[in-house]
């Protein structure tokens, strides 16, 4: 199976820091072609991006791969991520 072509506007947008969090990558990719290179159903893929700490450390490697970054990029898009959400405490 070949790779989606938009996995290399991905890799540029994120080294030409246009996508700083992890959700991001999916105004440009269809949440189902990642889903299909997971093996996950496109709920859960809905639910990874919205929590994407419940990533597994496998998926962060497989996501860097289709990208062709290093993994590290894409734990700092998911800590970004985190980062930006509003506290939850009071």
């Amino acid at each position: 199976m070949r790779k989606d072509e938009r996995y290399g506007l991905i890799k540029h947008l994120i080294e030409s820091r246009h996508i700083t969090q992890f959700r991001q990558i999916f105004n440009y990719l269809p949440k189902t072609v990642m889903a299909r290179e997971l093996s996950k159903n496109t709920s859960r893929m809905t639910d990874l991006i919205d929590r994407p700490e419940e990533l597994k450390l496998q998926e962060v490697f497989i996501i860097s791969e289709l990208i062709d970054i290093h993994y590290i990029e894409i734990v700092k898009l998911i800590m970004q991520e985190i980062s930006a959400r509003p506290s939850r405490r009071k």
